[in-house]
């Protein structure tokens, strides 16, 4: 047989070859379809990243009804101080001052705002001595204007007078890519149909348009400010403040707790039926919806924890009655006779007498301890008559007078007090008290705060943590724990002295992954309460809050277009911070990876 026109096979070995030539074949089908699956996976985040950018940046058309110039004289804005900035708040919006102060620096709450004392306004015991006991709307503008000059800060007042003074509007964006390939049918639209409509519609026929090519709806700005209702002078500082804390709350809470988890169950646990269920059980929670979490978390940390994450345990961020808050509630209406030193009551005149006083303070205390159970004012009728009795007064509830002096509204309830002849204190003392009393009562905790929502997103990302640092740890060869314990460590020096450092690239790169998908949630944070409109930063964890996704979710839901622009900005702003942290996890796995 001639060997040069046909091939021999040893037995078998024909069949050997048909079948690598098949798994050859699936081979280069795997390779081709993994190539394929790469590229629409890179198509989809080009497409993403070309669609954000080209709506973070591109072509605005911009009216002011007043120019800057004509208000400093020829210097921008951001070149003048906080004092100069206020000056002109005060001298064209006079009357939305307290509306402002009430917006920007109050740090009271918005239903004791006008009954409040400047002092309690601004939070600083130590303002200007004439005008800490009065309320906002007994000071001057100017008074007004000093306030907002002090106490804000210099981006604030800059974007204040820009919405209030110069009222400032994008009438018209487009995107990048029409600023590019076609600016000036843009720039033509811009001056022509749409500045006319605008005319129409604002009935301002003087009104002129400034054109911004390549305007970035992203800065070094957008960063600082805070929320706003007008597109351009809108900042995602307070958002991303708050997703900083959540990131912290977060990290510090679940790290210890998966890490301690994960390892009981590696090393402590023996490997039965019982663990077997409890690692089931965690796999499983793993992949259950994020929203369902959050409903977790409204029940558990907002309301059943309320006292903790309200800070109300900690004496922190709340107004709770106690001797001395209801004494300096109170003292105002006797004009000063009584006072209370800290440990007892005392009178300064006849006007009256400490038994009563002490009296008046029992029933605040009994009525206005605070109670999850408490809906507003519901112990105001029992509260109206313990002090109508303490105080010999004659309550009649079922009347009304046209004279409000005499009757007090609360929540939509009159209550009228009719004064007996030998009563110590007089009718406009008696609705003092009973407001002062309303307020008082409408004391709940309010767990709706950072920490709440930090801890439902631990609940979500705490069995991922686990998981991955279950893995780390299984990971570690068992010669090294051999190697230890042969040298005569305990279990936990092994686990703390090796077993740890060697699985912690593993347990670091999965917390911090975990960490970038609790940064991006939006519906947990939604069922807990966070703010979608804040201005103010949160000070502590037990403060109000919002976040980046809040943040953009409630951008992209409002109507006008521009919104769309500055969700796009802020977007970028969250893949930045998600970016930053998954390039850590990869340092750190790389930095303190051990090899075996």
């Amino acid at each position: 047989m001639d060997r040069g026109k046909s091939k021999h096979y040893m037995p078998g070995e024909a069949e050997f070859f048909e079948r690598l030539e098949a798994r050859h074949r699936r081979g280069r089908f795997g390779k081709i379809f993994n190539y394929f699956s790469v590229a629409v996976a890179a198509l989809a985040l080009v497409a993403l990243f070309f669609n954000i950018a080209n709506e973070a940046f591109g072509t605005t058309g911009v009216v002011n009804t007043i120019e800057p110039e004509t208000l400093t004289g020829g210097p921008p804005l951001e070149a003048l101080s906080n004092d100069e900035l206020a000056l002109i708040l005060a001298e064209n919006v006079k009357d939305r001052l307290r509306v402002l102060i009430r917006d920007t620096i109050s740090q009271v709450d918005v239903t004791d705002f006008t009954s409040s004392s400047v002092a309690e306004i601004v939070g600083d015991p130590d303002v200007d001595p004439a005008i800490a006991g009065e309320l906002l709307k007994s000071i001057s503008p100017e008074q007004q204007a000093s306030l907002l000059a002090k106490y804000a800060d210099h981006g604030a007042l800059r974007n204040l007078v820009l919405e209030e003074v110069v009222e400032q509007q994008v009438i018209a964006s487009f995107p990048l890519v029409e600023t590019i390939f076609n600016f000036e049918a843009v720039k033509a639209e811009i001056e022509g149909p749409i500045l006319a409509n605008f005319k129409k519609r604002e009935k301002r026929d003087e009104a002129k348009v400034e054109v911004i090519r390549f305007y970035s709806w992203l800065d070094r700005e957008f960063l600082t400010r805070p929320m706003s209702s007008t597109p351009a002078l809108a900042g995602v500082r307070t958002a991303l403040i708050g997703s900083v804390g959540l990131l912290a709350v977060v990290v510090l809470v679940a790290l210890p707790l998966g890490v301690g988890a994960a390892i009981y169950l590696e090393e402590y646990a023996h490997h039965g039926f019982i663990n077997r269920v409890i690692e089931t059980n965690v796999r499983n929670l793993a992949g259950v919806p994020s929203i369902i979490y959050g409903m977790l978390g409204l029940a558990i940390f907002v309301r059943a924890l309320a006292p903790f994450s309200s800070g109300l345990i900690f004496g922190y961020n709340f107004e709770a009655p106690t001797v001395a808050t209801v004494i300096e509630r109170i003292a105002p209406a006797f004009a000063g006779a009584i006072t209370y030193d800290g440990s007892a009551i005392s009178s300064n005149s006849d006007v009256l007498d400490i038994p009563t006083a002490q009296r008046i303070v029992d029933t605040f205390l009994f009525y206005g301890s605070p109670s999850l159970n408490m809906t507003g004012n519901s112990a105001l009728p029992e509260m109206s008559d313990a002090l109508a009795e303490a105080l010999k007064i004659s309550v009649d509830a079922a009347l009304v007078r046209a004279d409000e002096d005499y009757d007090i509204k609360v929540r939509g309830n009159y209550y009228r007090f009719d004064v007996a002849e030998d009563a110590a204190i007089s009718d406009a003392v008696f609705d003092q008290l009973m407001r002062s009393l309303a307020r008082i009562n409408s004391f709940a905790p309010n767990g709706r705060t950072l920490v709440s929502a930090g801890l439902t997103l631990v609940l979500l990302i705490l069995p991922i943590i686990i998981i991955n640092a279950q893995e780390a740890i299984r990971a570690v060869p068992y010669t090294i724990r051999e190697a230890s314990y042969g040298l005569g460590a305990t279990r936990w020096q092994t686990i703390w002295r090796s077993v740890l450092p060697a699985a912690l690239p593993g347990i670091m790169t999965g917390t911090i992954l975990s960490v970038s998908r609790a940064v991006g949630e939006t519906a947990p944070l939604i069922v807990v309460g966070a703010a979608t409109f804040l201005v103010t930063d949160p000070t502590s964890p037990f403060s109000q809050f919002t976040a980046m996704p809040i943040q953009i979710y409630q951008w992209t839901a409002r109507p006008q277009g521009q919104f769309a622009d500055i969700a796009a900005a802020a977007i970028i702003v969250l893949l930045a911070l998600m970016l930053t942290l998954n390039a850590a996890a990869i340092v750190l796995r790389n930095r303190y990876s051990i090899r075996f």
